[in-house]
C-alpha cells in the first residue's frame, strides 16, 4: 500500500483548517493541523511533511516568521502561504503573501481557496 502524503495545516481559524482538512482527506491526504506558527515549527521537528499549507495572520509566530523559522532547519520542506488579508479577511494588499514568497513559500492564494485550485496545488507540489 502507498503512504499517504502528509500535509500540516497551520491556520488560526479553526474552521478554515476543518474545511482544508475534509477537503484534503476526501482526496487521500493525511493532514495534521496546528493553530499558530510555534505549534507547528514543534511539529515540523518531530516528523516530515510533504507540504505545509500556512496562513499569514496568526497570534504569535504568524506565517511570515514560521517560514522564516521552518527554512533554518528544514529548507527542502515545500510551504503554500495562504491569507485572507488585513482586517476582517478583506485584502488591501497583496504584499504579506508577496513577503512570504520571498521568504521560502513556493506559492502564496488568497482566501477562500477554491477546492478545485487547492487540489491542483496541492497534487503539483505534494503529489
Amino acid at each position: 500500500m502507498i503512504p499517504k502524503k502528509q500535509i500540516l495545516l497551520v491556520d488560526d481559524d479553526c474552521d478554515v483548517r476543518e474545511v482544508l482538512k475534509l477537503t484534503l482527506e476526501r482526496h487521500g491526504y493525511k493532514t495534521f493541523e496546528a493553530s499558530n506558527g510555534a505549534h507547528a515549527i514543534e511539529l515540523c521537528k518531530l516528523r516530515t511533511f510533504d507540504l505545509v499549507i500556512a496562513d499569514i495572520y496568526m497570534p504569535g509566530m504568524d506565517g511570515i516568521k514560521f517560514i522564516e523559522t521552518l527554512r533554518g532547519f528544514s529548507p527542502e520542506t515545500v510551504v503554500i502561504a495562504i491569507s485572507g488579508g488585513e482586517s476582517c479577511h478583506f485584502f488591501k494588499s497583496s504584499l504579506q503573501l508577496n513577503t512570504a514568497l520571498h521568504k521560502g513559500a513556493v506559492l502564496s492564494l488568497k482566501k477562500p481557496v477554491k477546492e478545485d485550485e487547492l487540489l491542483g496545488v496541492v497534487k503539483k507540489y505534494a503529489g
